[in-house]
């Protein structure tokens, strides 16, 4: 993975992992997600990305991370599907001129993982060990377009919910270039198509 990739998978994940760039109107909602229950069948993600990056398949991640007391944490990941039918972005704000949003919803078969891993929880809760549930998006993989190059790369990520019932802001307008680390990385991500 180049340079720029591993800075926008870390910069997604730091996002919602809770640093600054989460908007303080989106937190209420947010702390409502508990991911024992949500409804998987109505869990989406969105992201706005300039045109002149696009996630590749498959790089969009669901990571549900558990804690066990006593255990170590883990980290599984759940790769997201995208959705092409646009009552699929339904409530999604339009994005600004020269961006487009994808959206994404969980495959039916990492559906069934995800209830497996929940049920596995439970069951360790019934046994007495307390345990802890987290959801965090990351999107790891990108090619490039053939877009002009921009001076800032503003993303925004959103989530939908059983419990928020609509997409909310977990990121907005993160410019992916404001980061040194990132910054020049872009000539690196392969072109689309390759």
């Amino acid at each position: 993975m180049n340079r720029l990739a591993r800075g926008l998978a870390s910069a997604a994940a730091l996002m919602l992992a809770g640093c600054s760039s989460v908007p303080l109107t989106s937190i209420p909602p947010l702390a409502r997600i508990d991911a024992r229950t949500t409804d998987l069948s109505m869990l989406r993600v969105a992201v706005q990305l300039p045109d002149v990056l696009r996630p590749r398949s498959g790089g969009v991640k669901l990571d549900v991370v558990t804690k066990v007391a006593g255990e170590a944490e883990t980290r599984t990941s759940f790769a997201m599907m995208e959705m092409s039918d646009p009552r699929d972005r339904a409530g999604l704000p339009a994005p600004p001129q020269g961006s487009s949003t994808y959206a994404y919803r969980l495959s039916l078969g990492d559906a069934a993982r995800f209830e497996a891993l929940r049920a596995s929880m439970v069951e360790q809760g019934k046994q007495g060990k307390r345990g802890s549930m987290g959801l965090g998006v990351a999107a790891r993989e990108f090619c490039r377009a053939n877009a002009a190059p921009q001076g800032s790369l503003p993303v925004t990520i959103y989530l939908l919910t059983s419990e928020t019932k609509s997409f909310v802001p977990v990121v907005r307008d993160f410019d992916l270039l404001g980061d040194p680390a990132m910054a020049g990385g872009l000539e690196s991500i392969q072109p689309c198509g390759q």
